[in-house]
């Protein structure tokens, strides 16, 4: 919230949904059309996402390069946020993918810190395309809200996915075109070594491939 500190804006909570947003290829768009046209192009999609930011009870608490790092009350929240600016990036160039969790963290120095923020970041890196991830905990509040706009949304099947640093694999789910049946062309989700790739857990269409590092 504008004129707030992070801890003003949290007051006693300590529990939070954070969402996490990337523009996808930013580096080949970068490349393609220079620094002029890339920062123009940035600074358009800086301002619709604080333009939708306004509307909702959140706290902005930073941007790494062009990724947003916002926190919210509620993952009902951060999840009409991140449709709203999903389908309205500021620029039809721009692509962006989102990743929303829900989980205690800890508040220091206007920033927020703790194990769910890293596994808030793991759970967006896992599309490469424009796809809306979603933990197994976010997913759970959201379902326990079942507020009527979101009835028509359309969540994949449960992907199991190893994240570094944990020892079992994750559950996310995935909102690629919030409402439509089909995927976005050469959309893919993230696999893990340790993942079985056959019938039992893939949706028809997807395509998985190994990746060594996160995306830009």
């Amino acid at each position: 919230m504008k004129g707030q500190t992070l801890q003003q804006w949290a007051g006693a909570s300590r529990m939070f949904a954070v969402v996490f947003t990337d523009i996808v290829d930013s580096t080949a768009i970068a490349n393609q059309v220079g620094d002029e046209r890339w920062v123009e192009l940035l600074m358009r999609q800086f301002a619709q996402a604080r333009r939708l930011m306004a509307e909702y009870d959140q706290h902005e608490v930073k941007i790494i390069g062009d990724s947003f790092m916002v926190v919210f009350r509620t993952a009902v929240e951060a999840l009409d946020f991140v449709l709203a600016f999903h389908s309205e990036t500021g620029d039809d160039s721009i692509k962006i993918r989102a990743g929303i969790h829900v989980g205690p963290a800890r508040i220091i120095n206007d920033d927020i810190y703790g194990m769910m923020v890293n596994y808030t970041k793991r759970v967006e890196s896992q599309a490469e395309g424009p796809w809306i991830m979603i933990s197994e905990e976010a997913k759970r509040h959201i379902d326990y809200e079942k507020a009527a706009r979101h009835s028509k949304l359309l969540f994949g099947r449960p992907h199991h996915v190893l994240f570094k640093g944990f020892d079992r694999s994750q559950t996310i789910y995935r909102i690629a075109y919030p409402g439509r049946a089909s995927e976005p062309r050469g959309a893919r989700l993230m696999p893990v070594a340790s993942e079985p790739v056959g019938k039992s857990n893939r949706e028809p269409g997807i395509t998985l491939r190994p990746r060594t590092k996160l995306k830009d």
